[in-house]
């Protein structure tokens, strides 16, 4: 059986996520749905360009974290190109990894997944971390960040991965850790100084360890430890949390989200809330056209006019806003949660798959959204303040903390608005 990461006694944690503000859940579920298309158009261009195999898996899995079903025509060619492609380098190879672990249907999954494994071994380095291509001389935390997703996306699909192949990914990267417990871009020494993106690579190559050595490791206390530190540098470098200036802001945001949920981490030294602060950023910066852009990140991918961004930031900024990255291995399958089931006790996780389920039908969900209106039971008003942002692009006065007497008018001018948009 496989063990969980140890809770670390640094940081605030707790069962589920904290709920966002309304205003800023409601911003999310409108960035969310304004970027579909977006995405749509990504994924199109990257099956028509000579598209690198890494990026087309970066767009793949963003459209399985987005809820896009598999026989969607755009995501279904995707993936068809996915599983023809030759990837060398580790990136390309670890992210397809990522997406056969995320996506059970995949074209000849296991044999792919065999290939890519035994391919990913061996581009680590006699340390055991790992480069860009096959027996390399050197690593950094950049590419072993990629590797450990790989190698435990294999894990996760039933591969058997070595203990000494994790022993040591976790032994040479563990003692790399500055002093002041960051995590520069390679070896301490190297003349790097420690930054975010990488402490935050650090933090999660660890907990991946760690979580596949389980708790009979030897070294578990050591590397709990490590991790704490860690967290603690991060706390000394909040600023960089919500920060567009931040050096590869869009994917340190999506590692600071790796991490944080691999080690149950819902707000740094209790004070700092990651999601909250990286979704205002995302939701901030979307372009008119859905996508986004980052001046700070170094391979944009591919552009597509009309404002909707390039595809790696775009990608990055899906992933973080659907936060669907799981602590525990295993596929990402959809689970539908209906209106008649949430009740005066669902949890916020249930409130907002519910409310994104309605969103992903269009228009033809509002019935449905009107009725959630009407409710006497407190979160089914929830999601249909979310869905009505969404779907119409105002609440017309709903207050999902009022009940039905005090919506009537709110309810009457929703109605008007599906009977003359249907």
């Amino acid at each position: 059986m496989r063990q969980r990461l140890l809770l670390l006694p640094i940081v605030a944690f707790a069962a589920a996520l904290p709920a966002q503000s309304p205003v800023l859940q409601q911003q999310i579920q409108a960035a969310l749905t304004q970027a579909r298309p977006a995405l749509t158009a990504h994924l199109k261009a990257a099956v028509r360009g000579a598209t690198r195999p890494g990026e087309l898996a970066l767009l793949v899995l963003a459209g399985i974290h987005d809820g896009v079903p598999a026989s969607d025509p755009a995501l279904g060619k995707a993936i068809e190109r996915l599983a023809k492609a030759r990837p060398s380098q580790t990136y390309d190879i670890a992210l397809r990894l990522v997406v056969l672990d995320a996506c059970p249907t995949f074209p000849d999954r296991m044999e792919i997944a065999k290939d890519d494994l035994k391919a990913l071994i061996s581009h680590r380095s006699d340390e055991g971390a790992f480069q860009y291509r096959k027996r390399p001389s050197t690593w950094d935390l950049s590419n072993t960040q990629y590797g450990a997703l790989g190698l435990r996306a294999a894990w996760s699909m039933g591969l058997s991965v070595r203990k000494d192949i994790w022993k040591k990914l976790a032994r040479e990267i563990g003692d790399q850790q500055a002093p002041d417990g960051g995590f520069c871009y390679t070896r301490k020494r190297s003349g790097w100084d420690p930054y975010p993106s990488m402490t935050v690579a650090g933090i999660a190559v660890l907990a991946i360890c760690r979580q596949a050595l389980g708790d009979n490791y030897r070294g578990r206390d050591e590397l709990d430890k490590k991790i704490e530190r860690a967290w603690l540098w991060l706390d000394q470098h909040r600023d960089s949390i919500g920060s567009p200036k931040e050096r590869w802001s869009f994917y340190y945001h999506y590692g600071l989200e790796r991490a944080a949920i691999l080690c149950d981490v819902t707000e740094v030294q209790g004070r700092t809330d990651w999601y909250a602060k990286g979704a205002q950023m995302f939701v901030d910066m979307q372009l008119p056209g859905g996508g986004w852009s980052s001046t700070k990140d170094g391979f944009p991918g591919h552009h597509l006019a009309g404002k909707q961004g390039d595809s790696v930031p775009t990608s990055f900024a899906i992933l973080f806003l659907r936060r669907k990255f799981q602590k525990e291995v295993g596929p990402i399958t959809e689970r539908i949660v209906r209106l008649v089931n949430i009740g005066p006790n669902s949890r916020a996780a249930d409130v907002d798959e519910c409310a994104r389920q309605l969103i992903a039908k269009g228009k033809q969900a509002m019935p449905t959204v009107i009725k959630a209106m009407r409710s006497e039971i407190a979160p089914q008003r929830q999601v249909a303040a979310k869905a009505l942002q969404a779907l119409c692009g105002e609440l017309f006065g709903f207050d999902a903390a009022k009940g039905r007497n005090d919506n009537r008018t709110a309810v009457r001018q929703a109605e008007l608005w599906y009977l003359r948009n249907r």
